[in-house]
């Protein structure tokens, strides 16, 4: 089966086949047994082979095989803070959709060890942003703040998103985003609050912008959580 064209240029060049063949045996032995997680970590040369196997895997359609490799590497000491995600989410973010990356992100709510998924998400949250795909930057944000989520957005998270919304253009986005920051006791920075009042300035709410920056510069954040519900809902309207 031929890769697709757009992904061809991000992807590593395949490990050998023994050495690829070395590491799914040892990730599915520790996958499919009841045995404690092997002790050894996952060695740099290992590392390599699954950060090429993952994304070819996922551009050959073989996205569950992606999601079984993930989650068998996630079983091992050490993985989740060595795995290589930054690739893998810029990867995720060229495909023409994000169905394969919410396969593995649905993967990682579901291993029984619960890693956070803001490794993958952040970055992946990132890249859309940069290409100008505040839609679906929306969604990873909706699936990091869902009741069962792993891990909810942290201040990076949360930063990239608003600070990205608000560089497209999009304020209706940034203040959900900011909602669910304020919600988190997370106060947004100075340069954040410039970020989004311009953003509002620019969308000709004028008053609105002014009113929330006033809440966000309180120290209460259920004051800016109630602010930004008033403007979504008068959005709506």
């Amino acid at each position: 089966m031929s890769l697709p064209r757009v992904s061809l240029r991000l992807l590593p060049p395949p490990p050998p086949p023994h050495a690829g063949a070395a590491v799914l045996r040892r990730l599915l032995r520790g996958l499919c047994t009841r045995e404690a997680p092997l002790p050894s970590p996952l060695s740099p040369s290992e590392l390599d082979t699954i950060s090429a196997l993952i994304p070819r895997l996922i551009s050959e359609g073989q996205v569950p095989a992606a999601g079984r490799l993930l989650s068998a590497a996630l079983l091992l000491p050490g993985s989740p803070e060595r795995l290589p995600f930054p690739p893998l989410a810029e990867h995720l973010a060229s495909l023409p959709t994000l169905t394969p990356a919410f396969a593995l992100l649905t993967a990682l709510r579901h291993h029984p060890v619960r890693p956070s998924p803001l490794p993958l998400a952040t970055p992946l949250l990132g890249h859309l942003l940069a290409m100008r795909r505040a839609r679906e930057a929306a969604s990873v944000l909706r699936w990091l703040c869902r009741p069962d989520s792993p891990r909810r957005p942290d201040a990076a998270t949360y930063g990239i998103a608003v600070a990205g919304f608000c560089r497209l253009g999009d304020p209706k986005s940034a203040l959900v985003a900011l909602g669910e920051m304020a919600a988190d006791g997370v106060p947004p920075p100075q340069e954040l609050q410039e970020a989004v009042r311009d953003a509002m300035l620019q969308d000709a709410r004028v008053e609105e912008a002014w009113a929330l920056e006033e809440a966000m510069r309180l120290p209460e954040s259920k004051k800016t959580v109630e602010m930004v519900d008033k403007l979504l809902g008068a959005w709506e309207d």
